[in-house]
C-alpha cells in the first residue's frame, strides 16, 4: 500500500508518492488514507491521479440546468481547486477565505489541458490528487513575467487537489 496525505480543510498535497510518480512533499499531514498502488489511474496523456472521494450523479434533471452527471463538451464545470509546485508550495487556490469556484466552459480551452482533461473524467462531488505533466499544464513558458521572475518556473509538473462542484449543460 501506498500512504497518500489529505487535509480535509487546506488540501495540502500529498505526503507520499503516486507509485513514486510524486515527490514528497515538506508541508504536514493531518490524515492520512490508505490507498493501493493499483488505484492510480493514468490518462493517455500521461495524468497521474487517485480518487480521494467518490463522486456521484445528482438527482435526475433533463434540462441539465440544476446540474447533470457527466461533463461534457459544450458544457460548463464548476470546480474548486488547489495547485501546488513540486515543492509543495501553493501557487493557486480558490479554498481561500472568500475564495469562489472556478467556472469554465468545457472545451473552449479556458484552463489548462490537464485540468480540463481530468474533469472530464470526474462525478459531481469527486476529489481527486493529480499529478499534471508540464506539457499540459503552462510547459515551455511556465508563468513569468517580463522580468523573468516565474510563479511557475517553465517545464514544470504540477500537483493539484480538484473537487468537481458542479457540471451543467446550458441549453441552445
Amino acid at each position: 500500500m501506498v500512504q497518500l496525505a489529505v487535509e480535509s480543510i487546506a488540501r495540502r498535497p500529498l505526503v507520499a508518492s503516486f507509485a513514486c510518480a510524486l515527490a514528497a512533499s515538506s508541508l504536514p499531514a493531518t490524515a492520512a488514507v490508505q490507498v493501493d498502488p493499483s488505484q492510480v489511474k493514468t490518462t493517455k496523456s500521461g495524468i497521474k491521479y487517485v480518487v480521494v472521494k467518490q463522486g456521484k450523479c445528482p438527482t435526475a434533471d433533463p434540462t441539465g440546468l440544476a446540474g447533470s452527471c457527466y461533463p461534457q463538451e459544450g458544457g460548463f464545470a464548476i470546480v474548486d481547486y488547489t495547485g501546488f509546485l513540486p515543492s509543495g508550495q501553493v501557487f493557486d487556490t480558490t479554498e481561500k477565505k472568500g475564495g469562489k469556484p472556478l467556472v469554465f466552459k468545457i472545451g473552449a480551452k479556458q484552463v489548462i489541458a490537464g485540468i480540463e482533461a481530468i474533469t472530464l473524467q470526474m462525478l459531481p462531488g469527486e476529489e481527486v490528487q493529480a499529478l499534471i505533466p508540464a506539457a499540459l499544464a503552462y510547459g515551455e513558458r511556465g508563468v513569468c513575467t517580463a522580468d523573468g521572475d516565474c510563479l511557475i518556473p517553465p517545464n514544470t509538473n504540477l500537483k493539484y487537489f480538484l473537487r468537481l462542484k458542479k457540471v451543467a449543460i446550458l441549453p441552445s
